[in-house]
């Protein structure tokens, strides 16, 4: 994740900050994977322009599902189908995808039915659309507005939802050394948008304080959110520092790990928050970090920093008997440099240690997959009370199947890529998944003086479900 003052980074974070489903490393360890899920269809939605790494979006609502995503000629574009039918319905709309892997495109329905899209911006003035009316993906509209003020310099646009199911929006307004994250809530009934945090919920010190934070969060079983974040000083990626965590029910109400409350905006140095200190240049990166729930909701954060010795290693965190415990979980031998590609050129920064959290036991052992740029990969096996290796042979379980990840293409150079669907299917024993193919990611200032018109890869709906039967695709 590199960013610069000029085009800062943008939304991945989520997804590029914790990107497990869309890493494969090695699994040599002593951890086989079971999962008792079969990929039972796959049904075509589109071929797509696959030069660059951008995120698409799918949501099942009820029989109905969506996708989200840029078509072949790299036009933004709405797509929705019937369950049980492969024939699409679609609306392309007026906004062309620049070579800049931060401009996803994102997507939801909100209570009331109406298609929300938001995309294709990297500190650039706020691209929305919105049906005029609900599941019609032939009613989209340009918008370009919700609130009106501090939509100028818009990265990272996601849409989510609270535990009451208001659709929620979080963006970055400014830039990557001096910007906020920012909370919108839609009012269906006026199909207006409020701004539903007062504070944004990230902020520097002071005003010459430009640091800025990148966050992910997940949910328990409870609904509640368990937010992370990693702040960072300036554009270079060996400026991120101090990993922090919170918990909050709705975003308004926030509590840290020892069960105190604590108020936006969250800011550096804040002693209750920060789970591992550790200062600029002290080996972390903000895309090299993730947060996972035990199966008692109880949140465990790997990431990656030098050891004592200056070498790159990985470590897991949690939070027991009132203080935040961190412990080295690898023996990795090497540095990673973070060095920068040259201006002009298209390389890219060594991988370094990539990891993923790949599930759990029956016993609670979580399996964690990783690679380093020296060619090594395995999985560790990690008591979480004790955040020990164990020894012994055990089987995970995961939520895919492993073939989720068999390529679609004979194209070496492009990789296989996953959304997970932000809806829910009718049956509870069916999931969908977004797959397809693309290049790696670059950024736009390495956009070529003209851009490709392919590769392409075909996009795919995968149903996954217990069994081979037909049923509804």
């Amino acid at each position: 994740m590199i960013c610069t003052k000029w085009i800062p980074l943008s939304f991945i974070l989520f997804i590029l900050v914790l990107s497990a489903c869309n890493q494969t490393p090695g699994k040599n360890g002593n951890g086989s994977t079971k999962s008792e899920k079969k990929i039972v269809k796959e049904v075509f939605v589109d071929s797509v322009w696959a030069a660059n790494r951008v995120w698409f979006a799918l949501q099942t609502v009820n029989d109905q599902q969506f996708v989200a995503y840029y078509d072949r000629d790299r036009m933004m574009t709405v797509a929705s189908r019937l369950l049980g039918s492969e024939v699409w319905q679609r609306t392309t709309l007026p906004n062309k995808l620049r070579w800049d892997s931060h401009n996803s495109v994102a997507m939801a329905i909100d209570s009331h039915g109406y298609i929300h899209v938001s995309g294709n911006m990297h500190v650039d003035p706020l691209v929305y659309f919105r049906s005029e009316k609900p599941f019609d993906v032939t009613t989209m509209v340009e918008v370009n507005e919700m609130i009106g003020i501090n939509e100028e310099g818009v990265t990272y646009p996601r849409f989510f939802y609270n535990q009451e199911g208001d659709l929620l929006f979080s963006y970055r307004s400014g830039t990557c050394g001096n910007g906020n994250i920012l909370v919108n809530r839609f009012i269906p009934e006026s199909e207006t948008w409020e701004r539903y945090l007062k504070d944004p919920l990230f902020e520097g010190i002071e005003e010459n304080d430009d640091r800025a934070a990148y966050h992910s969060f997940v949910r328990d079983t409870s609904g509640n959110f368990h937010f992370i974040w990693m702040w960072r000083w300036t554009t270079h990626v060996e400026t991120s520092h101090q990993i922090c965590y919170a918990t909050t029910p709705d975003l308004i109400n926030w509590k840290n790990a020892a069960g105190e409350s604590v108020s936006l905006p969250f800011r550096p140095d804040d002693e209750r928050l920060i789970v591992d200190g550790t200062p600029s240049k002290g080996g972390m990166h903000n895309s090299r970090y993730q947060i996972i729930l035990t199966p008692k909701d109880e949140p465990v954060i790997g990431y990656v920093k030098y050891d004592e010795n200056g070498l790159t290693q990985l470590y897991l965190a949690k939070f027991d008997d009132g203080q935040w415990l961190s412990k080295k979980i690898s023996d990795w031998n090497f540095r990673w440099k973070f060095l920068h590609p040259p201006a002009g050129s298209d390389e890219r920064m060594t991988i370094g240690g990539s990891f993923g959290f790949a599930g759990f036991s029956d016993e609670g052992y979580l399996a964690i997959d990783w690679e380093t740029e020296t060619g090594g990969s395995g999985r560790y096996i990690i008591d979480t009370e004790t955040l020990s290796h164990v020894d012994k042979d055990v089987i995970i379980h995961a939520a895919y199947p492993d073939n989720i990840y068999d390529r679609i293409t004979d194209d070496p150079e492009m990789s296989v890529r996953l959304r997970f669907d932000n809806g829910r299917a009718p049956d509870e024993q069916t999931q969908y998944v977004l797959k397809w193919e693309s290049m790696r990611p670059s950024h736009g200032r390495f956009a070529p003086a003209v851009i490709p018109d392919g590769p392409l890869s075909p996009l795919m709906i995968l149903k996954i479900g217990n069994n081979g039967g037909d049923g509804q695709i």
